[in-house]
């Protein structure tokens, strides 16, 4: 199972497997291969791609997950590899217990602190005011969050991080910077998610997150305190109009970004799967807490704040 490379595919394409390798037929170019072992992510940005049932099978049993965009470079579906399928009871039944639990709260107000210490470490990383307050609100946050610091945290953290004339858009953004955003996030959690899809946790079932119509809610818990990735990138780009290939390869690549959690520094994968291991561990023990990422983290050279 692989854990470093995102293929984009977005131009006209043809996608089979050939001799365990995906072939990737394009016109007039050169056929491309990858093995479906060496895929963490494979996203089709282009309405105009075939790909072989042959293709997605050995795709999702090497652990690969697909994510399929729309015109507007928003997430439409995901498939999910489901290798973990030997535990997908004990883990169900260990999540249903979560909810609602002390140990949920507890869980959850680790992962709030440590978003807003992201938020922190990012403005002074971006050289931007407002981290001092922040790394304060980090150290308050109690289990279950009752203050909701973290909704306090996101307002201070984007007016501090954004210009004045730039706010910040979770659906249907068009602007340049959000739409960059977006598409960031959905790459990172299309990252969580196969990472909970194969340790064989169910994505919808949440700790802080708990909407009906949203199927990846603990994917959402966990990329809280990653955000900071996809901003730090985003900051880090000029800006056009047009949303070029070059900026979703730039996204795509935070693949390749290197996160410091208590032991040591891992690249983002690896991470991610630390994360979710050792919620497997709390799962399994009603005990213990969430590996999660410390600063202070490498900045990215040349992002600036607004």
């Amino acid at each position: 199972m692989s854990s470093h490379r995102i293929l984009l595919i977005e131009s006209q394409s043809w996608l089979s497997l050939d001799l365990g390798r995906l072939r990737i037929r394009r016109p007039e170019k050169a056929d491309a291969f990858a093995l479906p072992s060496d895929i963490a992510v494979l996203v089709l940005h282009h309405p105009a791609i075939t790909i072989t049932g042959q293709a997605l099978e050995n795709l999702a049993a090497a652990g690969a997950m697909v994510l399929l965009t729309d015109r507007r470079h928003l997430p439409t579906g995901l498939l999910l590899p489901w290798t973990g399928t030997s535990v997908l009871g004990s883990r169900l039944r260990q999540q249903i217990a979560l909810d609602g639990s002390e140990a949920a709260a507890r869980l959850w107000g680790e992962l709030v602190a440590a978003r807003i210490g992201t938020q922190a470490a990012n403005l002074r990383a971006l050289e931007c005011k407002g981290a001092l307050r922040l790394e304060r609100m980090a150290g308050r946050v109690e289990p279950g969050d009752p203050s909701n610091l973290e909704a306090q945290a996101a307002k201070h953290y984007w007016a501090n991080l954004l210009p004045e004339d730039k706010h910040r858009v979770k659906r249907g953004a068009c602007d340049p910077l959000n739409v960059r955003l977006n598409f960031g996030y959905a790459v990172l959690r299309s990252m969580v998610a196969r990472e909970l899809a194969t340790a064989g946790l169910n994505p919808a079932l949440g700790i802080g997150h708990h909407s009906i119509d949203n199927p990846f809610n603990l994917a959402d818990d966990l990329m809280e305190p990653y955000r900071f990735v996809v901003e730090r990138t985003v900051l880090g780009m000029t800006l056009g109009e047009s949303f070029a290939p070059s900026d979703r390869m730039a996204l795509a690549g935070i693949v390749a970004a290197e996160v410091q959690l208590p032991d040591r520094v891992h690249r983002l994968p690896t991470a991610l799967a630390e994360t979710v291991a050792s919620l497997c561990r709390a799962l399994a023990d009603g005990g213990g807490g969430l590996t999660l990422p410390v600063f202070p983290c490498r900045s990215t050279a040349g992002a600036s704040c607004g």
